[in-house]
């Protein structure tokens, strides 16, 4: 089987020759793992110039059964370091807010300011949510997150598409959901708030969102660049459950959800989920909305794949649910949690990722027995 074949019968529930693997890294694991044996060569991120071909990227070194493209369904802000002090550096987002971080480094995000203070902010930043024609593609194969470097143009996207294309490995397109495309400028909590005080106005900035993503599959359809798949981030649970009501859940984003799989399916293209916490209780909404394939699922938030499987059968696939915490100290449980899965999994419905990233502190030697063991499956 091809990666991409591979990844398709997992999530129609039949059996693949082994299970699909895909990974995230820490920013800074690369670096460290050039001490224990990785080559000096194998860099973080693909190469900027489209023409170059894959050898060095480290999805490629570990051969990936996913290879992701990020859209950029941001308002456009200016996106600029504005400090350094130490490692530490403050900068402005695309999306319309300033924070403060490590540099080149994971880790905790402080959020410093947000642009949307009031409906006059929202009024200028709303006008913003336009696909221009004769602008830069929105979409690449650099992470959104800290994307400095100008965006490639639709013939170089369409290129380094094509590059990805040419591995035969499953293809996703990844964007922020309603949620999380809102309160990124509009601040966190004033967006529980307005949840509560003011409902239609996060509606309106989440669909707001919603459209430039589509006219961006459009454009990207237009372009030749057809995904098998699209990832939305929506971050909609905490370890105690989800961060808002399903009445809540229903009334606001649920019909967001809907018409973006109504898109989907019309396109054959999948729809994926990444939902930190546990939002279980939502479960059988986001099926009914089209969503096939659901992620991390956090198993510090109480998620197990394994009992999942009993409770929705072949109507998800789930990928992810390797816990985080294992990976680096307790290579015995790890191996025993990796083989009950795919002893449960062998014939589909699962895709392995852990349940957040490759932290440094895990040894190199230890991932890839860890690839080992699920590859021999």
């Amino acid at each position: 089987m091809t990666s991409k074949e591979r990844v398709i019968s997992a999530i129609n529930g039949h059996r693949p020759d082994k299970i699909p693997v895909h990974e995230d890294f820490w920013s800074e694991t690369p670096e460290v793992w050039k001490s224990q044996g990785l080559p000096e060569r194998i860099e973080y991120f693909a190469p900027e110039n489209p023409k170059e071909p894959l050898d060095n990227w480290i999805e490629d070194f570990f051969d990936f059964d996913l290879s992701v493209m990020f859209l950029d369904a941001s308002p456009r802000m200016p996106q600029k370091i504005l400090n350094r002090d130490g490692e530490w550096y403050t900068y402005t987002d695309r999306w319309g807010y300033t924070a403060k971080k490590l540099f080149g480094k994971s880790g905790t995000i402080e959020y410093v300011d947000t642009h949307t203070k009031s409906r006059e902010d929202w009024k200028i930043l709303a006008g913003r949510f336009v696909l221009k024609r004769d602008d830069t593609a929105r979409i690449d194969d650099r992470n959104y997150f800290e994307h400095f470097t100008p965006y490639p143009s639709w013939q170089q996207a369409r290129t380094k598409f094509k590059r990805l294309r040419e591995k035969n490995r499953y293809i996703i397109f990844k964007d922020y959901g309603p949620w999380e495309a809102t309160w990124r400028h509009r601040e966190f909590t004033r967006s529980l708030m307005d949840l509560a005080t003011d409902p239609g106005w996060i509606k309106e900035m989440a669909w707001t969102h919603h459209n430039l993503r589509r006219d961006i599959l459009e454009r990207s359809l237009e372009e030749g660049m057809k995904p098998d798949g699209l990832l939305l981030v929506d971050d909609l649970g905490s370890s105690q459950g989800p961060l808002i009501s399903p009445a809540m859940f229903r009334e606001i984003f649920k019909p967001l959800y809907a018409d973006l799989g109504t898109w989907l399916a019309k396109h054959g293209i999948t729809f994926w989920l990444h939902t930190c916490g546990n939002t279980e209780m939502f479960f059988e909404d986001y099926i009914e909305c089209g969503v096939r394939v659901i992620n991390p699922l956090q198993v510090s938030a109480g998620l197990d794949a394994v009992k999942l499987k009993d409770t929705f059968g072949s109507r998800l696939t789930f990928y992810g649910n390797i816990d985080a915490h294992l990976l680096d100290n307790n290579p015995l449980l790890l191996e025993k949690e990796l083989r009950r899965r795919i002893d449960t999994f062998r014939d589909g419905g699962w895709i392995y990722h852990s349940d957040h990233s490759i932290p440094p502190t895990m040894d190199y030697k230890l991932f890839f027995k860890m690839l080992g063991i699920l590859r021999e499956s």
